[in-house]
């Protein structure tokens, strides 16, 4: 694990080797496991004085979530957005843990089955303070979750650049957009824990917003 200013991280490589704790802030821990067809990463962040925890794209596998949850207790299930490999284990474990499973409104279409509506702003579990950010472009409804130097970006941003936009509903100039104004804001050390493969941090992909922009995807 390498130290910076606001918690210490250990850096993701793509591939499945169990639950990996991944990020380690004031009070709040996040772990991942890879799930599905295509590698999927699932997200636990629980608040460790009070062992509430949210979980982030319950994505496959219930048993391997469940694994991932311990002895943890789910406040929510939270959808990065619509598309079938992010939350194809998303009813089970809520029937499993007896807690709504969330959706941005702008992707239920998308997503083909009903979720409980997720709202942008401010969101809270146990003492931990999130915001959930309305990212749009690789779906209408995509969001990150934003904590202290940390942030889930889903499909929204990857090393290297921004999710897909070649679906009907994917938007280029949005994505572009919501990365610049919603996270390339965040501070250089923020490490960005993406929905497949690898961990980065915004400093690493923020200098080549221009380049992306010109090459178009």
């Amino acid at each position: 694990m390498s130290n910076n200013s606001t918690g210490s991280y250990a850096a993701l490589s793509s591939g499945r080797s169990g639950t990996r704790d991944c990020y380690a802030g004031d009070g709040f821990t996040v772990s991942r496991v890879v799930v599905g067809p295509i590698d999927n990463n699932a997200y636990l962040v629980r608040c460790e004085p009070t062992g509430i925890s949210l979980l982030v794209d319950a994505a496959d596998e219930i048993d391997q979530l469940t694994q991932l949850v311990g002895d943890s207790s789910v406040a929510a299930i939270m959808t990065t957005h619509g598309h079938w490999d992010h939350h194809q284990a998303a009813e089970d474990a809520s029937q499993r843990f007896g807690v709504p499973a969330l959706l941005h409104p702008s992707d239920w279409d998308i997503a083909g089955k009903p979720f409980d509506a997720l709202a942008a702003g401010p969101l809270s579990f146990g003492e931990v303070k999130a915001t959930v950010v309305h990212t749009p472009g690789h779906t209408p409804g995509s969001v990150c979750v934003i904590l202290d130097g940390v942030a889930l970006t889903g499909d929204t941003l990857f090393p290297g650049g921004p999710g897909a936009t070649r679906f009907d509903h994917s938007s280029f100039p949005t994505i572009i957009e919501s990365i610049r104004s919603s996270l390339f804001t965040l501070p250089d050390e923020t490490v960005v824990l993406p929905g497949h493969g690898d961990s980065t941090t915004i400093g690493q992909e923020r200098d080549q917003l221009d380049t992306w922009i010109a090459r178009g995807w």
